[in-house]
């Protein structure tokens, strides 16, 4: 056999041996469906922070705060209509380049949305008190989701 017949046969192998055995089903593990649904909830929308939101809770006051999320329906399918809002204790927060637009995100690229958080106006210090931040995603089918957390401003 030529290298190249060998390598095709062996291609054809691999292949074939990833598939599952004829009348065999495919399940997801526990795992994946138990960290499925609480990312996405049923028939929810799915709002998924990014860094540094996803990694911290801790951050220095009076900077300029990037928030970006990705916003998913229950299928993981990208949704590029939401409105999506960003909220500090219970108030609308204000963004550093945009205050025009108000407390609403920007979506950048596809299902990519980002805000730039001035966190001035916050209290920030040793021993000060978490703010509550809330993004809230809602399309025009008015399917809506939550995302909260508290971050500290030292």
């Amino acid at each position: 056999m030529h290298k190249r017949g060998f390598v095709i046969a062996a291609i054809g192998l691999a292949i074939v041996m990833s598939l599952p055995a004829i009348g065999t089903t495919m399940t997801m593990s526990k795992e994946s469906l138990s960290a499925h649904t609480l990312r996405h909830g049923e028939g929810a929308l799915g709002v998924s922070p990014l860094p540094p939101l996803k990694d911290l809770t801790d951050f220095y006051g009076g900077a300029t705060l990037p928030l970006r999320v990705l916003v998913t329906d229950a299928d993981e399918t990208g949704i590029i209509d939401a409105e999506v809002t960003v909220w500090v204790n219970g108030e609308p927060a204000t963004s550093t380049n945009h205050p025009e637009m108000g407390n609403t995100m920007t979506r950048l690229n596809g299902n990519l949305y980002q805000f730039n958080l001035d966190t001035r106006p916050y209290p920030a210090g040793p021993g000060t008190e978490p703010i509550v931040l809330l993004i809230v995603a809602m399309t025009p089918d008015d399917r809506s989701f939550e995302f909260s957390t508290e971050i500290t401003l030292n």
